[in-house]
C-alpha cells in the first residue's frame, strides 16, 4: 500500500522508518540513497526522509505490477461473475 505524505513547511516526504516491513526490505535494496535528506522541524530532526514524489516514482516501479497481479480478476478463487 502507497503510504500518505506527511508535510512540513510545504515539503511532502515520507520517512523510511515509517514503511510496511516488505517496502523497507526493498527500499534498501533499490532507492538511491543520495536522496534521502534531512529535515529539522521545530520539535524534532528527521534524518530518513525521501520527497514523496521520489517515493511514489519508486513505489510505482517496485510494487504497482504486484497490485496489479492480485487485482487481475483471473487471480480471484472464484469467477468474477459469481456474487459471494
Amino acid at each position: 500500500m502507497r503510504l500518505t505524505s506527511e508535510n512540513y513547511k510545504g515539503i511532502e516526504f515520507i520517512r523510511v522508518s515509517s514503511l510496511p516491513a516488505n517496502q523497507k526490505e526493498v527500499f534498501w535494496q533499490s532507492f538511491d540513497k543520495n536522496k534521502i535528506v534531512k529535515i529539522l522541524t521545530q520539535t524534532a530532526l528527521f534524518n530518513d526522509c525521501i520527497q514523496y514524489g521520489d517515493y511514489s516514482k519508486w513505489f510505482s516501479k517496485n510494487f504497482t505490477g504486484q497490485e496489479e497481479i492480485v487485482s487481475n480478476p483471473a487471480d480471484l478463487p472464484w469467477p468474477a461473475h459469481q456474487v459471494m
